[in-house]
């Protein structure tokens, strides 16, 4: 067989030459080629060699289909227009999977075109999906997502030790995502969040301090020279701020003609308290000598009252607060997270002692910034005299 000239095959219609000098095994690479005829006219098309897949059996196969078609006058009647079938089905597959987003890609945009512009905790999103979902949910499919992949990723987030909130928080995102995403016509059917049990969380703190734990830490904190610490849980115990409110307030917020504090927001936050809706606290003889001492020493109405030494906003209490409790023992041996002292409990205390002295709830949860009741009662404690009192009305 001399190389490079077409050779016929068993096959009727294919034909094939080798190869002068490239191998395929142990045998001459083959170029296939095939044979019909077109309204009694012959044509040749040329398929491809046998390292790339072609045999005389598949070039036949392909002849067949084309002969047939052209007799019954449909389908692909050459082998230009089954490429061209093929390019288009290949298209069409590039576009259907360039359409059929990512769990990733989904995420991305939900965090950036809706959370960013709607959800003050936007942030708090971007950073637990980047961390937490895009892990294992990142390269899915949207719509190849099942419950089963749902509970893989609150079976994992759970096992790196989290608290339960983290856990739930992250589900409810991944819920939020695929909603938006069926809004937008990216996901078909129902959301895989569907009928995932969250976890039950008790988030109830227990821990509020009494008269002589306050007199305790304060003298504590004095004697050690920690006066921004001093001063800033002071302040929270006495109005009842979050730490994060108390951190970006400025001299501007401050009125001690009117003896109001206006809480507009947190540090770090793009806008509005936690809540959403700024309210005001008020200034009582308890904090007032110590604002009065602190706003001459602001520079300007857009200062700061408790910056970092370097002079930026404050993102946590500090060391001082830490060293303190430690000084003091109180969560010696505690492992029960709401019974640990935390900077929160000056808040909770402030909320529980309005509660003692019978405040109206709505008035608790206003004075806080809730925006339910239900959030100011995980606040809140009945104390055991309340109830003893209150067994005595029916006598």
């Amino acid at each position: 067989m001399a190389a490079g000239k077409f050779e016929a095959s068993k096959y009727t219609g294919v034909r094939f030459r080798c190869h002068k000098t490239r191998r395929h095994g142990v045998q001459p690479d083959k170029y296939y080629v095939i044979r019909y005829k077109v309204n009694g006219r012959l044509r040749e098309e040329g398929l491809g060699w046998a390292s790339q897949g072609w045999s005389p059996a598949k070039a036949h196969k392909i002849r067949s289909e084309v002969v047939a078609n052209i007799k019954l006058g449909v389908g692909p009647q050459s082998l230009e227009n089954f490429r061209a079938i093929k390019a288009e089905k290949e298209r069409a597959k590039f576009v259907e999977q360039q359409a059929r987003k990512t769990f990733s890609e989904a995420g991305e945009i939900y965090i950036e075109e809706y959370a960013r512009n709607n959800k003050k905790s936007w942030k708090h999103d971007r950073t637990r999906f980047r961390m937490h979902l895009l892990p294992v949910l990142g390269k899915i499919a949207l719509d190849d997502l099942t419950f089963q992949h749902i509970e893989d990723l609150k079976v994992t987030v759970a096992g790196k030790g989290l608290a339960k909130a983290t856990v739930g928080q992250c589900l409810a995102l991944t819920r939020q995502i695929c909603n938006y995403s069926i809004q937008r016509g990216w996901l078909n059917g129902a959301n895989p969040v569907k009928g995932v049990k969250f976890p039950r969380l008790n988030n109830r703190r227990l821990r509020y301090f009494s008269v002589e734990e306050e007199i305790a830490f304060f003298k504590l904190a004095a004697e050690r020279g920690y006066t921004d610490c001093h001063d800033i849980c002071l302040l929270s115990l006495y109005t009842g701020m979050r730490m994060g409110e108390i951190f970006a307030l400025t001299r501007q917020d401050i009125d001690l003609v009117e003896n109001r504090i206006i809480i507009k927001g947190e540090a770090g936050a793009d806008d509005g308290p936690k809540s959403g809706v700024s309210r005001v606290a008020y200034i009582t003889e308890k904090i007032r000598p110590m604002l009065a001492a602190r706003i001459p020493e602001l520079k300007s109405m857009e200062a700061l009252l408790f910056p970092k030494p370097s002079g930026e906003a404050r993102r946590e209490i500090g060391q001082n607060f830490k060293t303190l409790i430690k000084h003091l023992g109180w969560n010696d041996g505690v492992s029960d997270r709401r019974l640990r002292f935390c900077a929160h409990c000056f808040r909770h205390t402030f909320a529980s002692r309005l509660v003692a002295k019978c405040v109206p709830l709505p008035v608790v949860q206003k004075m806080m910034g809730h925006a339910t009741i239900q959030t100011t009662m995980r606040y809140t404690h009945t104390h055991d005299d309340q109830c003893r009192n209150a067994a005595q009305l029916l006598l």
